[in-house]
């Protein structure tokens, strides 16, 4: 495992299991914004909240519902892949409760984070968002440390129900999402998240921690 990356156990003792933090240091962190990779992250600032929902955004559950949970994720970050079923469960756990999913590809430390967050986008724009999200963390130990996870995430794409594999490879390569992602990107580091998975309820953060203590955490900012 890298040495540039803390790992902080967390023990979710009402779901009887544990999962990993990928915490980022503040060394990490200037990387992230120095590092010469595609994104423009000049806009990054100190913010104290996530943005409003907005077209692009992925949401799982009753888009009407009034309580949002953000999810920031990034697909390689193994804490994630260990937290989905947790996530999944938000909707019916957390009274008229939305979920949101936003990206957050620690790309200096997960090298395949960036072209699985494009994967996830080229399945969005064919209409299967949430069934490519599913599949990119059930399956993240076969394509983590792949040198080129293009076709094993066409493959994927196409057992999800992608019925145009070119252009979902297309959309990848092309890069077409690039903003869409950059633009969660920017927010998470201006929030000057802790790693992944972070969670926020109605603009709060929550500590990652079991489903029933983090609705211990969010009642106080339940909107009814």
């Amino acid at each position: 495992m890298k040495k540039a990356v803390t790992i902080v156990i967390v023990i979710l003792l009402t779901l009887g299991f544990g999962y990993f933090l990928f915490k980022i240091s503040p060394q990490e962190k200037q990387q992230i914004q120095n590092a010469a990779a595609d994104f423009d992250l000049s806009q990054v600032k100190s913010i104290s909240e996530p943005g409003p929902i907005n077209p692009q955004d992925h949401i799982a559950g009753d888009v009407n519902a009034k309580n949002i949970f953000i999810a920031y994720e990034d697909y390689q970050c193994p804490a994630c892949a260990q937290t989905a079923s947790l996530v999944k469960q938000v909707p019916q756990a957390f009274t008229d409760t939305k979920v949101v999913f936003r990206h957050f590809p620690l790309y200096q430390i997960h090298k395949n984070s960036v072209i699985s967050a494009y994967a996830a986008e080229a399945a969005a724009a064919q209409g299967k968002y949430w069934e490519m999200h599913d599949s990119l963390f059930e399956k993240q130990a076969d394509w983590s440390e792949l040198e080129n996870p293009l076709g094993y995430f066409a493959a994927l794409a196409q057992q999800a129900g992608v019925s145009n594999i070119d252009q979902f490879k297309n959309d990848i390569t092309s890069k077409k999402f690039k903003e869409r992602i950059q633009k969660d990107l920017v927010e998470a580091l201006s929030l000057d998240l802790p790693g992944t998975p972070s969670f926020y309820f109605n603009g709060h953060k929550l500590e990652n921690n079991s489903l029933e203590n983090m609705k211990a955490q969010a009642a106080p900012y339940f909107i009814k």
